[in-house]
C-alpha cells in the first residue's frame, strides 16, 4: 500500500515564522505524541474528547477508540461520515517578556482536518487496536503478559477513523540554555488576585 499524505495547509498559519516546512516533521510528530483532542460538532454546538490515538501513515488516518455509547459516539453514528478535526501537541517551557502580553511558550502542534467514520470490519478493527498496544505497551507480549483480544472485546469497542484531507503543523522553541525560560516545577504560584481584593 503506498503512504497516502494529506494537503499540508501549514503555509496557511498566521505566523508564518512558526510554521513547519518539513513535510516528514508532522508524520513524525503524529507517531511520538499519546493524546489528543476530537473535535466534532453537535449541531451547532462543538463537542471536544480527550483520546490517546494511533496514526497511520499509509492511510493518512488517525485512528482512536472508545465505547459504542456517548455523545462522540452518537455525533459519528448519526453523521454522514461528519467533518471532524484532529489537534495534538508538545508544550515546553514559559519565556518571558517586557510586556505580559509578549509572555511565551514553547510548543509544537498538528491540527488535523477530515471526516470521521467507524471502522466496521472485525480484521480492520483488530488490527488498529494491535496498533494501539504496540505504541502504549510496547513491552508487553500478547498470549504471554495480557490474553490475546477476545472477538467479544473487539466487538464492544468503537474505533473510531479519522481520514486526514488536511493539516497544519508548527512550533517554537527557544535555544536550551535561553537565560529566561523556565519550568513551573518549583515557582511559587500567585493566583493573581489583588491586594485591594
Amino acid at each position: 500500500m503506498t503512504e497516502r499524505t494529506p494537503t499540508d495547509v501549514s503555509d496557511d498559519i498566521r505566523y508564518g515564522g512558526k510554521a513547519i516546512d518539513d513535510p516528514a516533521w508532522i508524520p513524525e510528530f503524529l507517531a511520538d505524541q499519546e493524546a489528543g483532542v476530537l473535535g466534532l460538532v453537535d449541531d451547532d454546538t462543538p463537542h471536544l474528547v480527550t483520546q490517546l490515538f494511533v496514526y497511520d501513515p499509509e492511510a493518512g488516518a488517525i485512528y482512536l477508540h472508545g465505547a459504542q455509547a456517548g455523545r462522540a459516539h452518537d455525533l459519528v453514528e448519526d453523521g454522514d461520515e461528519p467533518n471532524a478535526t484532529f489537534t495534538t501537541s508538545e508544550k515546553g517551557r514559559y519565556v518571558p517578556a517586557d510586556e505580559p502580553v509578549n509572555f511565551t511558550v514553547e510548543y509544537s502542534s498538528v491540527v488535523a482536518y477530515g471526516t470521521v467514520d467507524f471502522v466496521a470490519e472485525r480484521p480492520e478493527k483488530r488490527r488498529v487496536l494491535q496498533r494501539f498496544m504496540g505504541k502504549f505497551a510496547p513491552q508487553l507480549t500478547p498470549g504471554e503478559d495480557y490474553e490475546e483480544m477476545a472477538t467479544e472485546s473487539i466487538d464492544r469497542t468503537a474505533v473510531y477513523r479519522l481520514d486526514v484531507d488536511s493539516w497544519s503543523g508548527k512550533e517554537g522553541w527557544k535555544e536550551p540554555d535561553h537565560p529566561d525560560a523556565y519550568d513551573l516545577d518549583g515557582v511559587e504560584r500567585d493566583d493573581g488576585g489583588s491586594d485591594d481584593d
